[in-house]
């Protein structure tokens, strides 16, 4: 993924799940663990984003339940 937009921060648990209804909807994303820029904390991820088409955007959206944190940079 070329540049990086917003993210939501999760459990690892949750990450699986939230990261096979993306691969199923065909979103692109990428995983960060603690140690990165990210305010993660231990048994954290974060679930990152590129720029997405507002239609894609709202799906992410309403799998997170909210917006997400924009990506610093």
């Amino acid at each position: 993924m070329d540049e990086k937009s917003f993210y939501y921060i999760t459990s690892w648990d949750d990450a699986a799940t939230y990261t096979r209804a993306l691969e199923a909807m065909e979103i692109p994303h990428s995983i960060e663990s603690p140690g990165g820029i990210l305010p993660l904390q231990p048994g954290e991820l974060a679930i990152v984003f590129p720029h997405l088409p507002v239609r894609t955007y709202s799906k992410v959206r309403e799998l997170f339940g909210g917006d997400g944190e924009r990506y610093p940079g």
